[in-house]
């Protein structure tokens, strides 16, 4: 898009000047944003970096050394004798009143017999003047989540996907970053991870709970400010126990279910004992065994009551998306339409989907991704910005085709978007409803 604005051809005409990264940028960024993988077979293993083989007998928990070029490796048993790997990274300077934040995609692809070759390019640019107004310059962002064509201006467009294409997410900002004054004084800094800057800048400028998270590094919490800022609030008393004894919560879509089922059985919730757990997952899956006993062993007519009610109000929230779903090759992925299939899904993934009732969350909507019809992820969708909250597989552990359903939901989340925006005879049901009909 060309420039129109006085404020854009300034943008523009300084993005030409901006000096490219050097080779030292390029080498943290491989080291530091890439994996370093060694596939073994029973009796070899092909490190990827420099492409030869040495014994699998040397591998120690899935982890080995490559004789070759001493690289630590990441050992994973497989008969593949290629890889490809893509992460984003970034680096923030100051240039005259403008906070510039530089976004690059680095490439690796790995062969037997070959030395890993690398590729890093520089795709956009947002540059935030002081008054809060964003600029964007960078390359064309297509569906196929690939970046090409000239350097220009770039706008969001109308659709839910142009509208957020350009909103990068850096696994990593280079050590050597620069944050306004105003920034750091908020704890910003090259440390952040898992957000987007621009979000994180508005949210600990505007709420204390933000700045706080930010300056405790709970990165994990603090992105949920985007999507579940309800959660933070109400369990901001255990998210203090948290930051008091230094605990990290790392995933915290799991973190905030665990303290559902703490609640659930009546334990201390500003108990650190309870809600900083040396294995999270290990102690949620625990929980959920124990609720779903609990409730197997309740009485068999109340339950056949309350599965009615159940299956009655969700009907209800329900309607506007049935028979939603679409696919691609190979996955296909449906909307989860009774009580009954949450129940299903749940038992076949082992997860919560079930037990924690996701059925009354009426902000949020459960897809099923399905491969030759058997389920392999469960996926939710938030109905107020409609955007992927999470995507869960078996145990709770992301599939290998985790990018590639997530991709897939993103690419259809018009679809979801219009299908929410049917009119219904039945009004919008809120979770106080739902309490009172059960």
């Amino acid at each position: 898009m060309k420039p129109r604005t006085k404020l854009e051809h300034e943008v523009l005409r300084y993005s030409k000047y901006i000096n490219p990264i050097g080779k030292d940028v390029k080498e943290w960024a491989f080291d530091v944003c890439l994996e370093r993988k060694g596939f073994a077979t029973k009796n070899r293993v092909i490190c990827m970096d420099c492409g030869e083989t040495f014994s699998s007998a040397i591998i120690k928990r899935k982890r080995a050394v490559c004789p070759h070029c001493e690289t630590k490796l990441k050992v994973e048993y497989s008969r593949k004798r290629k890889d490809f790997q893509k992460n984003y990274f970034a680096i923030a300077e100051v240039h005259e009143r403008f906070q510039l934040i530089r976004y690059f995609e680095i490439f690796s692809r790995h062969k037997k017999g070959n030395d890993v070759d690398v590729s890093v390019y520089e795709i956009l640019q947002e540059w935030l003047r002081d008054d809060g107004k964003l600029t964007r310059v960078g390359n064309l962002h297509t569906n196929f989540d690939s970046w090409g064509g000239d350097w220009s201006i770039r706008k969001p467009g109308r659709t839910y996907y142009s509208h957020w294409k350009y909103k990068l997410y850096p696994y990593r900002y280079h050590p050597k970053s620069k944050f306004k004054k105003e920034y750091r004084k908020h704890g910003l800094d090259h440390k952040i991870r898992g957000v987007n800057i621009l979000d994180a800048i508005k949210n600990v400028t505007t709420i204390p709970q933000a700045e706080t998270l930010v300056k405790a590094k709970q990165y994990a919490l603090l992105s949920h400010f985007s999507d579940r800022s309800q959660n933070i609030f109400y369990r901001w008393p255990s998210i203090k126990i948290c930051m008091r004894n230094r605990y990290k919560v790392k995933d915290a879509g799991i973190w905030f279910d665990y303290l559902d089922l703490l609640e659930y059985f009546n334990k201390d919730l500003r108990n650190a004992k309870y809600v900083c757990p040396k294995d999270l997952k290990k102690e949620h899956d625990r929980l959920m065994v124990k609720k779903q006993l609990r409730i197997a062993k309740s009485n068999e007519e109340s339950r056949k009551k309350k599965a009615l009610n159940d299956q009655r109000i969700f009907k209800k929230h329900i309607a506007r998306f049935k028979g939603l779903k679409f696919s691609n090759n190979s996955i296909e992925v449906v909307v989860l339409e009774s009580v009954d299939a949450f129940l299903e899904e749940s038992e076949t993934l082992k997860h919560c989907l079930f037990t924690n009732e996701y059925y009354s969350r009426t902000e949020s909507l459960i897809l099923s991704a399905r491969i030759d019809g058997q389920p392999i992820e469960t996926i939710e969708v938030s109905l107020n910005n409609f955007k992927v909250l999470q995507s869960r597989g078996l145990h709770n552990n992301p599939t290998d085709h985790h990018e590639q359903i997530v991709k897939l939901v993103n690419q259809n989340i018009d679809k979801i978007r219009n299908a929410a925006r049917r009119e219904t005879k039945v009004k919008s049901l809120k979770k106080r409803d739902y309490v009172e009909a059960v």
